[in-house]
């Protein structure tokens, strides 16, 4: 499982409840509204998953850009371990 975390710009304050709206609606959940910023946390089975819903979210009218801030791929610190 792969959880990431990143913020939207939205192009307009008067578009933020329609994006967050639609975040919802692709089971990516919302933490926190600033203005125009909106903050997400993403799981998903595979850093392509991530990938593709981060290039479908970009093509939402309202979004002005998308960012990627984290990103934690589960058990990868277990390899460390056991090494």
């Amino acid at each position: 499982m792969v959880v990431a975390s990143g913020f939207i710009e939205v192009n307009g304050l008067n578009d933020v409840e329609k994006v967050v709206n639609e975040l919802k609606m692709r089971s990516i959940e919302v933490n926190e509204v600033n203005n125009e910023k909106v903050v997400f946390l993403i799981e998903r089975e595979t850093m392509a998953k991530i990938k593709n819903d981060m290039e479908l979210i970009k093509d939402i009218n309202e979004v002005e850009n998308v960012y990627l801030t984290y990103y934690s791929i589960e058990g990868a610190d277990e390899e460390n371990l056991s090494a």
